[in-house]
């Protein structure tokens, strides 16, 4: 293997890990919230709140994080990224009320918040357009697999030590990767030299904003990941309280669904990249109908191991929209609007990542503790995503951007 080659796979692997980090620290507060929830005497309302407040200023340092990283470079984004989180993962455990529980996770959101984009912007300094794809997807693929392997931790920390202790141990392995980052991670001009086009051309988020792609491919992803950070965030408590699983096997069961949509999300990297820009369309109108589709079983069958199956089929079916909607800006967007483009398209789904579990923690008190209305809430954007992805226009032949965008932009 050439030099090259060894410093990209370096490159890969310290991104990698620290995607793996981010979202076990972001998953924690899924199962953590229910002896949160005892011990700071909450309700399904409050519940809501606390596990949506970090995906608000997530969601609002998209935008930020992607225009330094276009200007500055991705490693000092993605260092300062990780030092900021993981200094407010460690101090989650140190929370003394609900007030003070929020606030520290919206101020947790501002660290993660500017990672996506400056992954982004990491990869189009280092790969060529012809494999983005599959690196994009490698490395959007972590949410499973950090959520696989934080399910398996956050629930063994807790069961033996408590919730207070698993938020300090968790910080401590992002302080680890941020050193990794600092030794592994150069410091260097783009070789396209786009990041000083980025600086002296302080509109393209106007020119993002008139694109018609930007917006339908940003509501795409608000739906989708509506249900699957709707998912994400209630699945525990509706396991415990629903099907009666205590915390261990909660672990056990949700790491299923996130092994299987980890390798789901890189084939969907590789049709990309072969296929191109005409299997967007359907990737995404198929993917959300199909989670819509499983979801609607998942909630009508009695049987535990049928629920599993479901609920991994429908995790499975948001893969195929979730590696293709990172891939649209690595892979369609100029590179000097990368970061830019990524942080732009996904504000609309971490705003999700909100909306989704207030919404759901509001909709299962007024139902009585049933959660049939907050998972019919989730099926219904599933739905309204599938509805959009299908109105792209894929013409038979013109450039990358061309199929994917809509002519009348």
């Amino acid at each position: 293997m050439s030099s090259k080659n060894w410093r990209k796979a370096a490159l890969i692997a310290v991104i990698f890990v620290a995607w793996v980090v981010a979202y076990a620290d972001r998953i924690v507060m899924s199962t953590a919230v229910i002896p949160i929830a005892q011990e700071f005497q909450l309700n399904e309302q409050g519940r809501g709140y606390v596990l949506g407040a970090f995906y608000f200023t997530y969601a609002f340092m998209q935008l930020g994080g992607g225009w330094l990283a276009d200007r500055h470079g991705a490693k000092r984004v993605l260092t300062a990224c990780i030092v900021i989180w993981s200094i407010f993962t460690a101090l989650t455990g140190a929370s003394w009320s609900f007030a003070s529980l929020v606030t520290i996770r919206l101020l947790f959101g501002i660290g993660e918040g500017g990672f996506a984009p400056a992954n982004a912007v990491a990869i189009a300094e280092n790969f060529e357009k012809c494999e983005r794809g599959r690196v994009q997807s490698l490395m959007s693929s972590t949410v499973f697999l950090g959520n696989a392997a934080g399910s398996i931790f956050v629930t063994t920390v807790i069961a033996t030590y408590g919730w207070r202790w698993t938020f300090p141990a968790l910080g401590a392995c992002g302080v680890i990767v941020a050193a990794a980052f600092v030794y592994m991670l150069e410091s260097r001009p783009s070789t396209r030299g786009y990041r000083a086009v980025a600086i002296k051309d302080r509109s393209q988020y106007v020119q993002l904003l008139r694109n018609p792609l930007t917006w339908r491919v940003g509501l795409i992803w608000f739906c989708t990941s509506t249900l699957f950070l709707g998912l994400q965030s209630w699945m525990p408590s509706y396991l415990l309280k629903v099907r009666g699983i205590d915390i261990q096997h909660i672990g056990v069961a949700s790491m299923i669904p996130y092994l299987v949509a980890f390798f789901g999300t890189n084939a969907v990297g590789y049709v990309i990249d072969k296929a191109g820009a005409r299997r967007s369309k359907p990737l995404m109108a198929c993917g959300a109908l199909l989670s819509a589709l499983f979801l609607v079983l998942m909630m009508t069958t009695s049987s535990l191991p049928l629920l599993v199956l479901y609920w991994t089929m429908c995790i499975g079916a948001f893969t195929m929209v979730y590696g293709t909607v990172f891939a649209v800006p690595l892979k369609y967007f100029p590179d000097e609007q990368v970061g830019s483009a990524t942080g732009l398209i996904n504000f609309g789904g971490q705003m999700a990542g909100f909306v989704a579990p207030v919404i759901m923690g509001h909709l299962i008190r007024g139902f009585n503790g049933s959660y049939v209305g907050a998972f019919s809430y989730l099926v219904v954007s599933a739905a309204l995503a599938s509805v959009i992805a299908s109105t792209l226009k894929t013409p038979s032949s013109g450039d990358d951007s061309a199929r994917l965008g809509l002519a009348n932009r």
